[in-house]
């Protein structure tokens, strides 16, 4: 209709009409081209709230990993530091099974992957702009890739604490306490652990471990707060802001892995 109008008012030449035609025709398509990028802009937003949704939950599992990894190590390296003044008689006796996890988790190595699926499904399809906040989108990658980048070198112990162990305690007590959950030799326990420590080389292998233990606790101390600024700016809804600088250590020296060593 508009077009046959604007024919007629051509062959007319009546340039009023034109331009009063040619306007609505323009202004048709601008009011389309609005309502098209505002219907976008919509299912953007709503999206958006989809992966923020996800990206807390990740945040969130990822801080209680580094909340749970901050207490082993503060754990192992305590137990280690007091093992050789240790009362091994009321300490096994007392409570084998707790004796036995201690001490198991003072030769902890693993380092768990953080969870990052939502985020590698933006940065994968492309659609990382989606999240508006481009400090918070920086935030995120750098966590995930400093938490990876040291992962190799923490994986790898810098003394030979564990092998000594696993030389010394009866494999037989081992199994029995990690498959049944169980101990029933304790005098087994405590003789294995008193030869333990007298060898030679526990207090070098000792120190070793306590070194590389509070090494990766203050790496993971660093990234703690790091994890909570971004969950926090995430729970006020991930919009544009500012994300507050912390401190951020990992990586800052190479380690030499030990090759005569394993990981867990």
């Amino acid at each position: 209709m508009i077009v046959k109008s604007l024919g007629m008012a051509l062959r007319a030449r009546d340039w009023a009409a034109v331009v009063i035609e040619f306007a609505i025709v323009v202004l048709g398509i601008f009011v389309a081209l609005q309502a098209e990028n505002w219907n976008q802009e919509r299912k953007d937003r709503q999206l958006e709230q989809v992966y923020i949704s996800r990206l807390i939950d990740e945040t969130r599992a990822n801080l209680a990993l580094l909340n749970e990894l901050d207490r082993i190590l503060d754990e192992k390296i305590s137990f280690i530091d007091a093992l050789p003044g240790l009362s091994l008689d009321e300490a096994v006796r007392r409570d084998p099974k707790d004796f036995m996890s201690r001490l198991d988790y003072s030769t902890y190595l693993a380092l768990p992957a953080l969870r990052s699926e939502a985020y590698q499904e933006l940065e994968g399809s492309g659609r990382l702009s989606l999240l508006r906040d481009t400090e918070l989108r920086s935030a995120i990658a750098g966590i995930l890739n400093d938490y990876e980048s040291a992962r190799p070198f923490f994986l790898n112990p810098i003394g030979d604490y564990r092998r000594l162990l696993s030389e010394t305690l009866p494999g037989r007590a081992f199994n029995e306490y990690r498959v049944a959950g169980r101990v029933s030799d304790a005098a087994a326990v405590v003789a294995a652990v008193e030869t333990f420590r007298s060898d030679p080389r526990f207090s070098a292998a000792a120190n070793a471990e306590i070194w590389y233990s509070a090494d990766l606790l203050f790496h993971i101390r660093a990234l703690e707060p790091r994890a909570e600024e971004i969950l926090s700016r995430l729970e006020a809804g991930g919009g544009a802001g500012t994300v507050r600088e912390v401190p951020r250590p990992l990586i800052e020296r190479p380690r030499s892995p030990d090759p005569g060593d394993g990981s867990q």
